[in-house]
């Protein structure tokens, strides 16, 4: 596929979901109207994290406890992406040791010997295991993993990211420590969003939060949405800090043409972003009364 296909299929599909969230500008009156609209609630999210992360930090338990932290990632065909991840996490880990790489791979994964050799080569550092399962979508392979899980923190990351923090694991531990085992709690790290309040792209959980909820992602949907859902019930239920000092970088094919590649053209078929958004803007009862787990 040449390189002026692969920036269509990219276009076709941020004007697909543009206009089924109706983005595009049809008057300047509205316009308008959704700046100032968008102006306070970014204004009111800014507020709300920065006053809530001031309290927990009053909080804060200068003798934190070392986490063991799981990393989830279902791979597809991308055993090279994964490495680029795996170095980082090697680079910018203090404690390997306590770090728990799950991977999730279908049966006819035809890059299997690829990733075993991966493993075979970070093993000594990291404890890394690799399973094998055909499961649908997104959501149900995070799930599952979860579930084979053994760490106190649980981070849903993907093959295409890349770790760009020093010592990114003892900070999770100081911010953590900031709520006790029993209370369930969501950190928003630094993903590079330019409204860093309103959305983080890899939400890292507790094992309590996992705990209340049963599940890390909702499986209503058939791809998308599961960091969204996250945040929303975060914010829903006020269980979340946003930690600026931690910061990973994705390298998806929406914004960076080299990352094309036949796992993200499986991911965007079917309308699958387009469905998942009907199915989201009409899941509302279900968020506030899945927050609710939340909050006891």
């Amino acid at each position: 596929m040449d390189e002026k296909l692969k920036a269509k299929i990219i276009e076709d599909q941020k004007l697909a979901y543009k206009k089924k969230t109706n983005k595009i500008k049809k008057t300047v009156i509205g316009s308008i109207i959704k700046e100032i609209r968008n102006f306070f609630k970014k204004r009111y999210w800014d507020i709300k994290f920065n006053l809530y992360y001031k309290i927990k930090s009053l909080k804060n338990n200068k003798n934190f406890f070392e986490n063991k932290i799981s990393i989830l990632i279902p791979s597809r065909k991308r055993s090279k992406k994964l490495e680029r991840f795996l170095e980082t996490l090697k680079i910018k880990t203090a404690n390997l040791k306590r770090i728990e790489l799950l991977i999730l791979l279908d049966n006819d994964e035809l890059e299997i010997e690829n990733y075993r050799h991966l493993v075979d080569r970070y093993k000594k550092n990291i404890e890394i295991k690799i399973f094998q399962i055909n499961l649908k979508t997104h959501a149900e392979r995070n799930n599952y993993l979860a579930k084979k899980s053994n760490g106190s923190v649980i981070f849903p990351a993907n093959d295409d990211l890349v770790i760009e923090t020093i010592n990114w694991d003892n900070l999770v531990d100081k911010e953590v420590s900031k709520v006790g085992d029993e209370e369930p709690l969501c950190l928003w790290v630094n993903s590079g969003n330019k409204y860093p309040y309103l959305h983080c792209h890899f939400p890292i959980i507790n094992k309590e939060w996992y705990k209340r909820l049963g599940y890390v992602g909702s499986e209503l949907f058939n791809f998308w949405y599961l960091d969204t859902w996250i945040c929303d019930l975060a914010k829903k239920s006020n269980k979340m800090l946003y930690v600026k000092s931690i910061k990973f970088k994705e390298f998806n094919a929406q914004s960076n043409i080299s990352e094309f590649d036949e796992t993200y053209m499986k991911n965007i078929s079917d309308n699958k972003m387009e469905k998942d958004l009907d199915i989201w803007n009409n899941s509302m009862k279900i968020r506030i009364e899945e927050s609710k787990k939340l909050l006891y």
